[in-house]
């Protein structure tokens, strides 16, 4: 594409950067994942639209085109997944930013369901590792709340601190393929993630956002509890539950991670942390296989496991995967 047909797309780029604090670099994989999911007319309406959007009324205002035929652009583009809207009766418009939903995420949730998704699943695996080393590591500060997983639960805990608490009311439940997952899998088959693919958990209005727009797999409650289950099942860290989002997180693509392991605080740890009774080890290390952040050593001869409590998310992984049973969740200690 020459450059002066890249301009719109520039132009979106900006705009997203400057509306979204966890916007990635304007990057040549970012302008052609743009390039990919909007087309040029698409990106002349999303400088309209913007990420703060607007009811139909007033986009119509903003954009002189007819309420029929601007719906009708939006609901396509929404197709797409480049536009949001609530569930309301009167619902605001508006271009999805970077995640939650955003536009690493969207292309793909769906699966393989348009011309560009190959080129695009095979940029967007470029572009998550750049997004989480150059972006998501310099933020500063940790920003995805890990969620311990609802069987390795100490009895005290609260129901704030349940995810399937937390979620239970939300009326709406879905599930998608990870597009880090799944970007890696087009980008590099054969040495690809060998995790489950679908574990991007929606709930709420972007739930059904999501179903209605063939993006997701809508889920009964006890279907969501399962998929998370199997996810921890599966060594995947719970994390967010922001606006509507879940993501069930891996160590080898994920973009969360990415971050995590360039800077050591991606994560918000969840309220417990692991602990080990060493007179049931039976050394069989899989703990210390299982866990994501290498919080955990085991002497597999002296049947000794050592944790290191600062490391630790506190995910319940290791629980799961540990057999004898010597490890369990406790309350964090909460700094003085």
């Amino acid at each position: 594409m020459s450059e002066s047909n890249l301009e719109i797309f520039e132009q979106v780029a900006d705009m997203i950067i400057e509306e979204d604090p966890a916007a990635p670099p304007k990057t040549p994989a970012f302008i052609k994942i743009l390039s990919l999911q909007l087309t040029r007319a698409e990106a002349d309406l999303a400088l309209k639209v913007r990420t703060t959007g607007g009811t139909l009324d007033e986009l119509v205002e903003r954009t002189g085109i007819k309420p029929a035929r601007l719906k009708k652009a939006l609901l396509a583009m929404a197709d797409k997944g480049t536009i949001y809207y609530d569930a309301g009766e009167d619902p605001v418009y508006q271009v999805v930013k970077t995640a939650a939903p955003g536009f690493t995420e969207t292309g793909l949730w769906g699966g393989i369901r348009f011309p560009y998704t190959i080129e695009l699943a095979k940029t967007l695996n470029e572009f998550i590792r750049s997004w989480g080393e150059e972006k998501l590591a310099k933020l500063g500060f940790a920003f995805a709340p890990v969620w311990a997983a609802v069987n390795t639960l100490p009895e005290d805990a609260k129901p704030s601190e349940n995810l399937a608490e937390a979620i239970k009311n939300e009326g709406h439940w879905s599930v998608s393929a990870c597009p880090c997952r799944l970007s890696q899998w087009v980008a590099d088959p054969g040495n690809h993630c060998e995790h489950m693919l679908e574990t991007c958990i929606h709930t709420g209005d972007q739930s059904r956002w999501a179903v209605k727009h063939g993006m997701a797999r809508e889920l009964s409650y006890d279907e969501v509890v399962e998929v998370l289950e199997q996810c921890n099942q599966n060594g995947l860290v719970h994390t967010l539950n922001i606006q509507n989002c879940i993501c069930n997180c891996c160590s080898d693509c994920c973009g969360i991670f990415i971050a995590h392991d360039r800077c050591g605080k991606a994560f918000v740890p969840s309220s417990f942390v692991a602990e080990a009774d060493d007179e049931e080890c039976d050394g069989c290390n899989k703990c210390a296989e299982r866990c994501p952040v290498n919080a955990i050593e085991v002497d597999e001869r002296a049947e000794t496991v050592f944790l290191d409590q600062e490391l630790c998310v506190g995910c319940g992984i290791c629980v799961t995967a540990c057999k004898p049973d010597c490890l369990s969740l406790a309350r964090r200690a909460v700094a003085a």
